[in-house]
């Protein structure tokens, strides 16, 4: 499916700017019109100064990829488009220029910075990208992001692991895949879970097949980063490869999910295996009530709920 691309360029990351919003917004609705995905590429400097050791400035980062999804479902959810598929990328830290990526095909951009357009097209000279231009009527005032602490002694991990279902995958799927790629530095492992482990779950016939999801979550993690390794790999079991790998350093959890990554560890520990570093994604959690002010509970769309709209909308058989 074809893209459209929204460029967005931050000094630091201390918030999004009123017309930052704005734009995002107008995105959205262009690529919905248009039948398109979007694709959000972030290029920010205290990331380039932080790519050394991602893990120091891990709150900040995942409190901005809430604050983008945030703004995308609640401007998709007024559409009427709850399932439209939307990718924040970062790009200083993917491993490509995004631009040039074949299933871009147009970039919503200001009209100051049409010339950037043009010099991108000159190198896609049989693809042309086509130019949207953004209304900018907003002041460029920062609203702050959520404050958090962050470890006190940040680490860099060689090798991160994070497991789930990814089925039909949404915002709360990719801020892990995410936050997890970006804190690997050379591999990263997913455990994606089998589906003899899903015969209980609501509308199971609606759940993708296991290949389906590993295969989703293959394309997803290409798109979010290139220079490291990925090993996506079935489990049938709460642990996987986390109590077999003595490799992993890192486990990243939700906070829903906290409790099994101390389970893992006891488990790592009986087999003589050191522990993981825990890092816990809290924007997708019931306990932070807002991020820039806007209502988080649109970044608990669940799984369950999207094969629950599914069931509800799918055109039903007449014979």
């Amino acid at each position: 499916m074809t893209s459209i691309l929204l460029p967005l360029q931050l000094q630091a990351l201390i918030g999004l700017e009123h017309r930052q919003l704005s734009f995002i917004a107008q995105a959205v609705t262009l690529a919905i019109e248009k039948e398109a995905k979007l694709t959000i590429a972030i290029t920010c400097e205290e990331i380039k100064s932080n790519l050394q050791c991602i893990d120091a400035i891990w709150e900040k980062i995942q409190a901005l990829l809430g604050a983008l999804y945030v703004v995308q479902l609640n401007t998709s959810y007024q559409a009427q488009k709850p399932l439209f598929n939307c990718n924040v990328v970062f790009q200083d830290i993917c491993g490509y220029p995004i631009h040039f990526e074949p299933y871009i095909i147009a970039v919503c951009i200001v009209e100051q910075d049409k010339e950037k357009v043009n010099t991108w097209n000159t190198e896609r000279a049989e693809s042309p990208l086509q130019c949207c231009i953004l209304t900018d009527n907003h002041d460029d005032k920062h609203t702050n992001l959520i404050e958090n602490t962050g470890p006190i002694e940040p680490l860099v991990f060689n090798r991160a692991a994070v497991g789930g279902t990814f089925d039909h995958l949404h915002a709360g799927h990719k801020i892990l895949l995410t936050m997890t790629a970006i804190l690997s530095a050379k591999s990263m492992v997913v455990g994606v879970t089998d589906d003899c482990m899903l015969l209980k779950k609501k509308h199971r016939e609606l759940i993708d097949s296991t290949d389906k999801r590993v295969k989703a979550v293959q394309e997803y993690l290409n798109l979010a980063k290139r220079t490291i390794q990925y090993e996506v790999v079935p489990i049938t079991d709460p642990f996987g490869p986390t109590v077999t790998d003595p490799t992993i350093d890192a486990l990243v959890v939700s906070k829903e999910t906290l409790k099994g990554g101390d389970l893992v560890n006891n488990e790592r520990d009986m087999r003589g295996y050191p522990p993981l570093e825990l890092r816990i994604i809290d924007v997708i959690s019931s306990e932070n009530a807002s991020v820039q002010g806007k209502d988080m509970d649109v970044l608990k769309i669940s799984s369950s709920w999207i094969r629950d709209y599914i069931a509800k909308n799918q055109p039903r058989s007449t014979s």
